[in-house]
């Protein structure tokens, strides 16, 4: 008489879908999946203000597996209230830079100051910090990224003490926390 083998149903990998609004951001995302090392798929996918669940459900499609194992992230500078009006109506989880992406790479090195800040402002001050001098909208040096990969979790560290109605705000610490919850379970 044979004997029936009992099998574990196989845990389906979480995968991340992160829609982004511009080359910054995707760079940024680019740069996370590259050091996690996760067993997890992220796709970041350049929208820009066009942003619709619409447009969200396109992508998840495209992804392997049942929906429930998609983690929608959408990544966006909070500088247009009209888009982010457009944002919090999709299903997904807000990523969200006030004023721009920027200012989540200057928490990496200090709390920003709470203070009205356009996003030319942030890049200025964000070139003041020393590595950053040079820096240029879509692209991160070699040096830039080791930074903001080294002193990631400082970033989230400055950033929880701050309110999502701070003038100057990121919510990425949150995708951080995830990615890191994500890496310990690994290992």
């Amino acid at each position: 008489m044979a004997r029936e083998r009992k099998s574990k149903p196989r845990k389906m990998r979480p995968q991340f879908l992160v829609l982004c609004e511009g080359e910054t951001e995707e760079n940024y995302v680019n740069l996370l999946r590259q050091n996690y090392r996760l067993p997890i798929k992220i796709v970041p996918k350049i929208i820009g203000s066009k942003i619709s669940q619409t447009i969200i459900n396109r992508y998840k499609k495209e992804l392997e597996g049942p929906e429930s194992s998609i983690k929608t992230f959408l990544m966006y500078d909070g500088d247009l209230p009209e888009v982010l009006e457009n944002l919090k109506k999709c299903d997904g989880i807000l990523l969200v830079s006030k004023p721009c992406i920027e200012i989540w790479f200057i928490s990496h090195y200090k709390k920003p100051v709470e203070t009205d800040l356009s996003s030319e402002q942030c890049v200025k001050q964000l070139k003041s910090i020393t590595g950053w001098e040079n820096y240029k909208k879509a692209v991160l040096t070699l040096s830039q990224e080791a930074e903001l990969w080294n002193k990631r979790l400082s970033a989230v560290s400055n950033m929880e003490v701050k309110s999502t109605d701070s003038k100057t705000y990121s919510s990425i610490l949150e995708f951080i926390k995830v990615l890191e919850e994500e890496s310990a379970k690994k290992q």
